[in-house]
């Protein structure tokens, strides 16, 4: 996926216009398979549930977003603040070599 530069004060729109391109790819996924046939359509069936689940969560986001962006930008300053408010100290990093699981 390309990285697309964008202003904060953009960055909800940007971020809405996403989340609803993806439900609507989702969504036509969902339609194709719905409107297949024969052992295209049994093999397939079983991820239109997943798939449901997917635009059932963006909605949810969208609708979080929609709630939560301000629509003035302005009044939350521009820096952010160039430090962690947790420190980290050594032992919070795993050992060398470590590979996860």
């Amino acid at each position: 996926m390309a990285v697309k530069h964008i202003d904060i004060e953009g960055y909800c729109d940007s971020l809405y216009t996403e989340l609803s391109d993806m439900k609507n790819r989702l969504m036509g996924l969902k339609g194709q398979i719905e409107g297949m046939k024969g052992n295209s359509r049994t093999v397939l069936t079983p991820h239109v549930r997943h798939l449901e689940e997917l635009i059932q969560s963006i909605d949810w986001k969208l609708e979080i977003f929609a709630k939560s962006c301000p629509v003035d930008w302005s009044k939350f300053g521009l820096k952010s603040e160039p430090t962690v408010s947790v420190p980290t100290t050594d032992r919070d990093m795993p050992a060398a070599g470590y590979g996860g699981g």
